[in-house]
C-alpha cells in the first residue's frame, strides 16, 4: 500500500498522520474506521426502520470522533442532512430518500476502505 493513497471519502493525510509510516498500523486504523461505519450502518438502520429519532441521534454521536478526524466528508454531509431532516420535522416523508444516499455514501467509504486494505 503506497504512502501517498487518495480518497474521495477519507483525508489520508490524517491516516498517514497516525500511522507515521507503519503500513499495518494504517491498515488496522482503516478497519477500525470501516468497523465504526459499519456499526453505525447498522445502527441507522435500526433507527430508520423504527422511525426513531433517538437511535439516529446515538449512532451519529457515537461515530462524530471518526468522521471529524478522519474528516469523512461525504459521511459527514449525508449525516448532517439527516439531522437538520430531524430538525425541521421532515424526516418522515423523506425517509426513504436519505436512507437510500446514507446507504449510497457508508457503502461507497466501505468499499474505498477494503479497496486501500486488499
Amino acid at each position: 500500500m503506497p504512502n501517498m493513497i487518495k480518497s474521495r471519502n477519507i483525508n489520508m493525510d490524517k491516516v498517514h498522520e497516525m500511522s507515521e509510516g507503519d503500513m499495518e498500523f494504517q491498515k488496522e486504523l482503516l478497519q477500525a474506521i470501516a468497523s465504526s461505519v459499519e456499526e453505525l450502518k447498522e445502527r441507522y438502520e435500526d433507527g430508520i426502520t423504527k422511525r426513531d429519532e433517538d437511535i439516529l441521534h446515538q449512532a451519529r454521536h457515537k461515530v462524530k470522533p471518526t468522521v471529524t478526524i478522519f474528516e469523512l466528508r461525504n459521511l459527514s454531509q449525508v449525516l448532517d442532512k439527516g439531522r437538520q431532516l430531524i430538525q425541521q420535522d421532515e424526516l418522515d416523508e423523506r425517509m426513504n430518500e436519505h436512507w437510500e444516499e446514507f446507504s449510497k455514501v457508508a457503502d461507497d467509504l466501505l468499499r474505498e476502505i477494503y479497496e486501500m486494505n486488499n
